[in-house]
């Protein structure tokens, strides 16, 4: 019965492995997320993940020492499951680690699950080695857009799924992150027809499995496991479509990521413009590929 079972993980295992390659949002996701936080080799790092294993398991090939905080206890079965390691379980959104403790702090798609998400920047700020950098992927978040309006007509919205917003704008993440990181870049990418396709693709996921597919439960079986393979044939059709909408750059995107460098903690106040705008608004460059001080 236990060879049974180690062979069912495996199986499990290597079709996470085979979805996450046909899942151009999670590829496109990893090398930017990737780029920006480069080799780690030496370094202390913590990744705050919201369960995507693959993704974490990746991370660790950069090299140095990684850590996962996690905030459900969904996301932490998925982690050991798809790892087999065990990870930090925040309560009440705290950081259970000692000032200054790591080099990197990467936060994969989790900010928005997080009610005091100012709060937890800070205690980020707090384990953050001095010349430190934290990196955030997240979604943006584009009201009107044909996305929102299908997420929130077939009822997949972040906030739906139990994540405390629907995403962040570039000026809702430097609000949160100015008094103690400069913020040199924001990046946006995937383009609003891409993300209105996926989200469909997406809908159609739920309707198999009604959670996240790569969100690996405790006991997994065998009916994941014919989910897995009844997914990857889905998308498969769908891949070559959406691999070539996916290179419409010119689009607006609606995923974000910044990479911005620990400073002392200073609340600060920020100036306006006589139009109205905020220094931050007028400078901060959000199209991808651009240069940047990192």
């Amino acid at each position: 019965m236990e060879e049974m079972d180690n062979n069912l993980d495996g199986e499990i295992r290597l079709w996470q492995e085979k979805l996450f390659k046909r899942s151009i949002r999670r590829t496109r996701k990893l090398a930017n997320i990737e780029r920006l936080v480069g080799s780690t080799t030496h370094f202390q790092c913590l990744e705050i993940s919201s369960g995507d294993g693959i993704i974490s398991s990746a991370l660790r090939s950069l090299g140095g020492s990684w850590k996962t905080a996690v905030s459900t206890p969904a996301a932490a079965d998925s982690i050991a499951y798809c790892m087999g390691e065990s990870t930090t379980l925040l309560e009440n959104e705290k950081l259970p680690f000692d000032d200054h403790t790591f080099d990197r702090v990467v936060i994969v798609d989790a900010l928005k699950g997080i009610a005091t998400d100012r709060d937890f920047i800070r205690d980020c700020h707090r384990v953050l080695k001095s010349d430190g950098w934290v990196v955030i992927s997240e979604a943006y978040r584009r009201p009107i857009s044909i996305t929102a309006l299908l997420q929130r007509s077939l009822g997949i919205t972040p906030a739906s799924r139990g994540m405390k917003r629907n995403g962040y704008t570039d000026r809702d993440l430097y609000n949160i992150l100015k008094d103690g990181f400069d913020v040199p870049e924001i990046i946006t990418y995937s383009n609003g027809l891409f993300e209105a396709l996926s989200t469909l693709g997406e809908w159609i996921q739920n309707l198999i499995f009604h959670a996240p597919y790569w969100m690996v439960r405790e006991k997994a079986g065998q009916t994941d496991l014919y989910g897995y393979q009844k997914i990857h044939t889905l998308s498969g059709i769908a891949y070559p479509l959406l691999w070539i909408i996916s290179k419409l750059e010119f689009l607006s995107g609606h995923k974000m990521l910044v990479k911005s460098r620990r400073r002392h903690w200073r609340p600060r106040k920020q100036p306006k413009l006589i139009d109205g705008r905020s220094i931050a608004e007028a400078t901060i460059n959000t199209k991808i590929g651009t240069a940047a001080p990192f």
